[in-house]
């Protein structure tokens, strides 16, 4: 893969795991409106993926009408950016393989479906601020994965054609995100979807644990 000049990578799942924090925002939000749903991390597992929007509504078990989805949204938001690192963690040897295919001189971005604002705030706060060379969240307005927009954003940003660049993530959104923008899709079974969801998107390659990412290159 010596032709790649810039790798994409997913955040929730695939650089950091955030799936404590995500889950106790939504609990604060359902207790405060009186929502009795008793919610695994493995439900949250399944509800994460299409942005913020959407696990709120699978949440409340995709009751809430839109008007009041809109208003819980907002609301997740605010409550999520306050606790949103309670828990977190860079899942062990990311940044360790992030330096190397960067010493390589490949671009790095990062295009998540986590609120854009947040997104900002958590990739600095585990990678330092200006370590990668794009990021963008989920911004209201702009199509979020797996429509390519954002990647697409992403890509122009560092001057990287679809055709040398690679695209890393945990789940089948990030899959048909990657086939959507024409670019070689990386499965990362170590975060929220299983090796078995990740396989039927037919990605390039699947791999287990972050130590593999530079061994791409």
């Amino acid at each position: 893969m010596s032709k790649i000049k810039c790798a994409v990578f997913d955040l929730d799942g695939t650089l950091v795991n955030t799936i404590d924090d995500l889950a106790n925002a939504c609990n604060i939000l359902m207790e405060k409106y009186g929502y009795d749903a008793k919610w695994s991390i493995d439900d949250y597992k399944r509800f994460v993926g299409n942005g913020a929007k959407k696990l709120v509504a699978r949440a409340f078990g995709n009751t809430l009408d839109e008007n009041t989805l809109d208003e819980r949204y907002r609301e997740f938001k605010i409550v999520y950016d306050r606790i949103k690192l309670d828990n977190a963690h860079a899942y062990d040897g990311i940044k360790e393989q992030l330096d190397i295919i960067k010493a390589m001189g490949v671009k790095l971005c990062v295009v998540t479906n986590k609120p854009d604002v947040a997104a900002h705030g958590m990739v600095e706060h585990f990678f330092g601020k200006d370590y990668f060379d794009y990021i963008i969240g989920g911004i209201d307005g702009v199509p979020t994965k797996p429509d390519p927009t954002t990647t697409f954003k992403a890509l122009s940003a560092v001057g990287c054609k679809p055709s040398n660049a690679i695209f890393f993530g945990d789940s089948e959104v990030d899959m048909k995100t990657a086939k959507n923008a024409n670019i070689e899709a990386v499965g990362c079974s170590w975060g929220f979807r299983s090796f078995e969801t990740l396989f039927a998107e037919h990605p390039a390659v699947i791999i287990d644990e972050p130590r593999y990412i530079s061994k791409l290159f």
